[in-house]
């Protein structure tokens, strides 16, 4: 299974999911144009793409759908109440109905959602498995409760959300009502609130991590990626940290 962001943060999120001849989209909230010409990159016509699957109804998470679904006929996967919140001219379009827990076969790709907590409506994550390959996609995450935990147990490769620096977030240019909302257990996921994670409670089979959704104004790369090794080598020394930027698509990661 080969796995490559291609684009993450506030301003559109997209990650592209390979494994022999099925391919697959992780939400498509960049522009379709940038989606495509990102996707040239890497030699990957659109009109193969098997199906978008949507986590939320989110603007930075489903901009590009619609316009992408309709031009190269591709199935649009999505919670039926995440649906029901988003603009018509998805709503008119081939739709799959997903929900937590209740896996679909696409092609060679088994993905399994699960929920997460975050303030949307009916907010997903998802677990990929492709032969003995193992990977989860978590974006938008307030916080990491227990179910999630079992989740991401056992993962080749975890795609998760590193939001922003506390102290960064606090100091920063945001109104306090906006730093309430991102700081709470239904906002996103702080570098303080993954290390804890990874300290506390990673089982070590996740020796490559992708960290995502790195906010502009309240991160920087190299925060986020030196406050994840830290917590990260205590229980994986051979542990691979990579980081992916909005600007750009990521390294491809193959399991």
């Amino acid at each position: 299974m080969k796995i490559c962001v291609l684009g993450s943060g506030s301003g559109g999120n997209a990650t592209f999911v390979e494994h022999q001849s099925t391919r697959i989209l992780m939400d498509a909230g960049l522009r379709a144009k940038e989606i495509v010409e990102r996707l040239a990159k890497l030699q990957v016509d659109p009109a193969t793409l098997d199906g978008i699957f949507i986590s939320h109804e989110h603007h930075d998470h489903i901009s590009g759908a619609g316009p992408l679904a309709r031009k190269f006929k591709i199935p649009i996967y999505i919670s039926p109440k995440a649906l029901d919140h988003t603009s018509s001219s998805l709503q008119h379009l081939p739709t799959v109905p997903i929900g937590s827990d209740l896996p679909l076969q696409v092609g060679s790709i088994t993905v399994t959602p699960f929920s997460t907590p975050h303030d949307s409506v009916d907010p997903l994550a998802f677990a990929l498995r492709a032969g003995s390959a193992r990977a989860c996609v978590v974006s938008d995450i307030g916080f990491i409760p227990e179910a999630v935990r079992m989740r991401l147990r056992n993962c080749d490769l975890l795609v998760i959300e590193s939001n922003h620096d506390l102290e960064m977030l606090r100091t920063g240019p945001y109104p306090w009502s906006l730093k309430q909302r991102v700081m709470s257990n239904f906002g996103h996921l702080s570098n303080e609130a993954l290390g804890y994670f990874f300290n506390e409670h990673l089982d070590g089979h996740q020796r490559r991590i992708l960290l995502i959704h790195l906010s502009k104004q309240n991160n920087h790369p190299q925060i986020a990626y030196v406050s994840a090794m830290r917590a990260i080598e205590k229980k994986c020394l051979d542990a691979e940290i990579h980081i992916s930027l909005q600007e750009e698509i990521s390294e491809i990661l193959e399991l």
